[in-house]
């Protein structure tokens, strides 16, 4: 059986900051950006119930313009207020309700876009294709939902319905136009209005909530077996043809909650006695260093990275030039104003010109932050390799670098999450972990004396759990001690704050809340913190972002997206990648 193709991550993020670039443009609106493969409008994410704009793991270009031009009809055309409002408390018809705020606001698409109006029936069709040859509409509610979609859909645009299916849905097209037929015909009327529309899209989601409990109570007693369980239940059909609905619905509706309200929250921890800061390297047998250094460098040899190439095009992307210091008396140039006088005395003349001297000089400073999580033990010789390679090609540019990482010293809590069940597990304890940061290389000490020291991030054994924000928090502390006018931090993760333990004794989003704390006051201190996730986006917690997608490596992709960063955060902290 064929494997399912792998999404790539890094496109996949272009055709969403491209589709993001239309609905900010068409509705108007700067606040619109993608955060974790997902639209936001500032910090709320802009989710619609709708099924056709739900998003799959693997989009084309193509089809997002439906989905970002839909967006962006919503945001001019729905109150959003006013909709939460009205909105009704089952779920059932709160996916109907929402759904046909989507195609009114669609349906208002103007005719002078012809191309956005084809792109919104590309995309209803797509959805409609992918519906019926799943074999969704061979059960009673499936044919059912869809015909209901369907008649929507098309009453609304004005448009027919979906061409491959017209015949299969005409039967039930006719059973529903007596109930259903009027009301379509008050949404199209009301469609500039969302106060009145409101009222008969409540009265069709209350049709659809009524039909769809007649059809549960009407199913047979063997469909309580679960190997018999209808594949319809829950709005699974609608929801997601992939199969996974239920869990998109709870997902979406989540997802319009509001922020956690721990967000500025006092972070504390329990018992730090136990912290340690080590240089991992002195830990480790000086001839297992030897062995991982030796296999490094086979795997550089075998990348066929051009290092002197990559110093250059990082030297170019750190380069920064101090106020010029002119020079005169020179041949060519920029005329000297002062020196004008002598071509009048001296019309053989030549030195009136004078020339700017830009020093060139790259005053950075750039860390490294290696989460060494237990989840991580699958990725850490490419990151191992990624770390050297970058660090060596750095400093030969100029910079300053460090490589440091954090884990725990125990799974579960170690002594802290013992002694606080000890004392009878007070409420609200904060952090139970014992940290570890470690220095793999300082700022001070150059590559060919930390090169061996670097490869201790080979060592498995030493991945545990992950507490990022105060990790973050000490690697900023390190960056600000140096002297630099620029200070840049990579954390490499492949995921959230993550330690059982605090998790146990605090909320689920505790250690969240302060890894996103620490990031503000990092912006604030004017330190560039970019999150580069492995095999993920993380953009869900970091403003800027990279993905390093390592299925097959360390790849030249990762490498012209890491020069870029340079380049694009001197326009100041926030810009995207």
């Amino acid at each position: 059986m064929s494997t399912p193709a792998k999404p790539d991550l890094r496109e996949q993020r272009r055709i969403r900051e491209l589709s993001a670039m239309v609905t900010r443009t068409l509705a108007d609106d700067a606040h619109v950006h993608i955060r974790q493969q997902l639209f936001f409008k500032a910090n709320r994410p802009l989710v619609a119930l709708a099924p056709h704009l739900h998003l799959h793991k693997i989009e084309t270009l193509q089809s997002m313009r439906g989905v970002s031009d839909s967006l962006a009809l919503r945001l001019l055309h729905t109150r959003s207020s006013l909709h939460q409002q009205l909105m009704p408390s089952t779920a059932v018809s709160r996916l109907i309700f929402d759904w046909l705020e989507a195609l009114r606001t669609e349906s208002l698409a103007p005719s002078s876009m012809p191309g956005m109006r084809h792109n919104l029936q590309q995309r209803f069709y797509f959805w409609s294709a992918g519906y019926y040859h799943a074999r969704h509409t061979e059960s009673e509610l499936g044919i059912w939902l869809y015909t209901v979609a369907q008649m929507c859909w098309s009453r609304l645009n004005a448009l027919p319905v979906y061409a491959e299916t017209e015949d299969f849905i005409e039967s039930t097209r006719a059973g529903l136009t007596p109930e259903l037929g009027p009301l379509l015909y008050q949404l199209r009327k009301h469609r500039n209005d969302q106060t009145t529309y409101a009222t008969y899209a409540l009265q069709v989601a209350a049709l659809v909530q009524q039909e769809v409990e007649a059809m549960r109570q009407a199913q047979p007693a063997c469909a309580n077996d679960p190997e018999n369980e209808p594949e319809w239940d829950d709005f699974s059909l609608l929801l997601d043809f992939d199969g996974d609905g239920v869990a998109s619905i709870a997902h979406t509706i989540s997802n319009t909650e509001p922020p956690s309200q721990h967000t500025q929250e006092q972070y504390q921890v329990y018992d730090e006695q136990y912290d340690k800061e080590e240089q991992l390297a002195e830990l480790i047998r000086p001839e297992l260093l030897n062995a991982y250094r030796e296999q490094i460098n086979q795997r550089i040899a075998h990348q066929h990275v051009h290092l002197n190439l990559l110093v250059q095009r990082l030297r170019r992307a750190l380069t920064v030039y101090s106020n010029p210091r002119w020079e005169n008396d020179q041949e060519d140039g920029y005329i000297d104003g002062a020196r004008l006088s002598q071509l009048v005395s001296n019309p053989n003349e030549r030195r009136l010109f004078r020339q700017a001297m830009l020093a060139a000089h790259t005053p950075c400073s750039i860390s490294f932050l290696v989460d060494c999580s237990g989840s991580m033990k699958h990725h850490a010789e490419t990151v191992t390799l990624m770390v050297d390679m970058l660090s060596r090609a750095l400093e030969q540019a100029g910079a300053q670098t460090e490589v440091l990482g954090f884990s725990t010293h125990a799974w579960n809590g170690g002594k802290p999450f013992k002694r606080w069940m000890a004392r009878q597990r007070p409420a609200n304890p904060g952090r139970l972990n014992e940290v570890s940061h470690r220095i793999f290389k300082s700022a001070h000490t150059p590559w060919k004396r930390a090169n061996r020291d670097i490869t201790a991030l080979m060592k498995l054994d030493y991945y545990r759990e992950g507490i990022d924000g105060e990790a973050v928090q000490w690697a900023c502390r390190r960056l600000l001690s140096q002297q630099s006018e620029r200070r840049i931090l990579y954390v490499l993760s492949d995921g959230c704050p993550m330690d059982s333990a605090t998790k146990l004794g605090n909320h689920e989003h505790y250690l969240e809340n302060h890894l996103l704390q620490v990031l503000a006051q990092a912006s604030q201190q004017g330190i560039e913190v970019w999150g580069i996730g492995i095999g993920l986006d993380l953009s869900r917690l970091y403003t800027n972002t990279l993905i390093a997608d390592f299925e097959h490596g360390l790849d030249n992709h990762f490498l012209d997206d890491f020069v870029r960063s340079l380049r694009s955060t001197r326009c100041g902290p926030g810009s995207q990648s």
